[in-house]
This record gives C-alpha cells, sequence and structure tokens, in this order.
C-alpha cells in the first residue's frame, strides 16, 4: 500500500537528478551515478531491500541500457562518417532549404517531423540534430535541447505511463478497496490531455530558441503544423 512518505522517497532520486542537470548544470552520466546512489540508499535504508537485489537490479539496468548506448554510439560514428565524407553539409544545405522563411515552422518540420522519424527507424534525435542544427547557426544549449523535448510531441503516449500508474496508485490509496480505479479507466482520461500537451510542447521549444520574443513570431505557424 502506498503512502505519501513512500511516494515522496520514490520521486526523491529523481528530483535529485532533475536539479543537478537543471539547477546545476551537472553532467548527465555524474547526475545518474548520482541518482543510482539515491534509489540504492532509500531502498536499503526505508524500503529494506537487500544488497543482493540492489546489486542484481543494478545489473539487470546495466545490461537492459547497453541496446540504448550502443543506438548512440551507433549514431555517432553515423555522424562522423557523414562529416568525413562531405555528406553532413549536403544535409545540412537542404534543410536550410525547409521554410527558410519561417523560423517556427523549420524548428517543428526539423525536431518533431525529422526527430520523430529517426526514433521510428532506432535512431537517437539528441544524437543526430545537435551537429546539424549548430550548423545551422543555433546555439550548443538550444541545438540539444531542441531535439530532447521535439519528438516527444507524437512519443506522449508511450510516456504516459509512468504518470497514469502513479496516479492510480495514489487515487486508490484515498479511495480504498471497492472503489479502485483501472490504468485503463485513467487511460480514457489521460489521453484527452495529450493534443494539449504537444502543443504546449511546441511552445516550449519556441521559448527556447526567443523567449516570449519567439512565441509571439512563431504561435501562428505552430498551432498550423
Amino acid at each position: 500500500m502506498w503512502t505519501w512518505s513512500s511516494l515522496l522517497l520514490t520521486v526523491l532520486p529523481i528530483a535529485v537528478i532533475l536539479l543537478m542537470l537543471i539547477v546545476f548544470k551537472k553532467p548527465a552520466d555524474l547526475s545518474g551515478i548520482v541518482g543510482w546512489l539515491a534509489v540504492s540508499v532509500i531502498a536499503f535504508l526505508f524500503f529494506k531491500t537487500s544488497t543482493e537485489v540492489i546489486l542484481r537490479s543494478t545489473a539487470a539496468g546495466l545490461i537492459r541500457s547497453f541496446s540504448v548506448s550502443l543506438i548512440v554510439a551507433t549514431s555517432l560514428l553515423q555522424m562522423a562518417y557523414m562529416e568525413k565524407t562531405g555528406a553532413l553539409k549536403r544535409v545540412i544545405i537542404f534543410i536550410k532549404t525547409i521554410a527558410c522563411d519561417n523560423r517556427a515552422v523549420q524548428i517543428m518540420m526539423i525536431n518533431i517531423g525529422f526527430g520523430t522519424l529517426m526514433v521510428a527507424v532506432g535512431a537517437t534525435p539528441v544524437s543526430l540534430l545537435p551537429p546539424i542544427l549548430i550548423a545551422m547557426g543555433y546555439s550548443t544549449y538550444v541545438a540539444i535541447a531542441l531535439p530532447s523535448i521535439g519528438y516527444d510531441s507524437l512519443c506522449t503516449y508511450a510516456l504516459l505511463g509512468a504518470p497514469i500508474v502513479v496516479f492510480v496508485d495514489m487515487a486508490n490509496m484515498f479511495l480504498g478497496k471497492g472503489n479502485e480505479i483501472t490504468l485503463s479507466q485513467a487511460g480514457q482520461v489521460f489521453y484527452l490531455f495529450l493534443p494539449v500537451v504537444s502543443t504546449l510542447i511546441g511552445f516550449c521549444m519556441l521559448w527556447i530558441v526567443g523567449r516570449w520574443k519567439g512565441i509571439k513570431v512563431g504561435w501562428l505557424g505552430l498551432l498550423q503544423n
């Protein structure tokens, strides 16, 4: 049975990682290690998880994440090969011709359109698109941030799993036995907000590029896309 204390302790490692990444600007590898240490300490001290289970779950996580690491590594190899052969310059020239008179539309088409396409074929936008965006004149921060959130607009259904599970567990904790709601029932309500979330992600991308001025200039192009 979930309690407020167990819920807060479960969310705490995620909050620590976000704090290190966003506030203290620490690299992802260091933030991940600190997050893993926080999870292990909380599991051992508060949830009475044995050391063997912690080590086994850590090993299982490393094995499961290997496929993602392999995708990132091959994506970087692909970018290096494209740069060496001159293919990257041709791709950049082509992308610059897409909606060249409307930067908002260009941002949406590159990061949402190409980003979603890359995810569909097994690539990672965060490793492929930043060099292209930097060559197009975007700063390093913007070139990394846009692909990171851009393709999420059409992947929100997959990312909806964790929030629904947490919501159902918390709701059933208060509703009591016999009045529980199911994941299916919660999903029928949550999915109504997906178009709103996707649109807000687009506005967030405009804000990253140009703050309020970027939203003012690009809101129409965003809604048209």
